[in-house]
């Protein structure tokens, strides 16, 4: 038995909420689910509000949805188009025949492994951050003065060599994100 469209729709809001979707784009959202919107010019300060249900609505250019339509926004792509993007990042194996319950559990836990595999490498990147920032305060304090002669602390040394590695670190994390939110 065929499902139709709206059928598909419904079991993707089903399995993907926006704020995934936000996530999983790049854009990840505060702790009270707003964050900027990507979709006007000028957003200084987060208006894009992400709910609990699963949708989302900008309170500066009045947008808003589902993880569908939000998906359909930011790449400028038509509904069908939109579906086929999600069920394809979010591995949801979903086809236009009537899925059985356990390939909509095994989506599930798919696109709840993917979640928890986003929220990993962020929690990973801003650890990375914060020891950098540390570094970046420690080489910044312990710089040699002039007239200090050959003294070189040690803490200045240690800053100078890690920081180089941390930075790396955290473009290699920031090519990661591009190349996810590009394909």
């Amino acid at each position: 038995m065929k499902t139709s469209r709206s059928d598909l729709a419904a079991q993707i809001k089903a399995q993907v909420t926006t704020e995934a979707a936000a996530r999983f784009y790049g854009y990840p959202p505060a702790r009270n689910g707003f964050l900027r919107c990507p979709f006007h010019q000028g957003d200084r300060t987060p208006s894009l509000k992400l709910f609990p249900d699963g949708g989302w609505h900008c309170f500066g250019c009045g947008k808003g949805g589902s993880a569908i339509d939000f998906v359909m926004e930011l790449f400028g792509i038509t509904f069908p188009q939109a579906c086929l993007r999600l069920n394809a990042d979010f591995h949801l194996g979903l086809t236009s025949d009537t899925p059985d319950r356990k390939a909509l559990s095994e989506a599930r836990k798919k696109a709840q492994e993917a979640e928890e595999r986003l929220a990993r490498e962020e929690e990973e990147e801003l650890a990375l951050l914060q020891e950098h920032r540390y570094w970046w305060a420690v080489k910044l304090a312990f710089a040699p003065e002039p007239g200090d002669g050959d003294y070189i602390h040690p803490l200045y040394e240690t800053a100078v060599k890690e920081l180089p590695w941390l930075a790396y670190l955290l473009d290699c994390m920031a090519d990661r994100r591009w190349s996810r939110w590009k394909n």
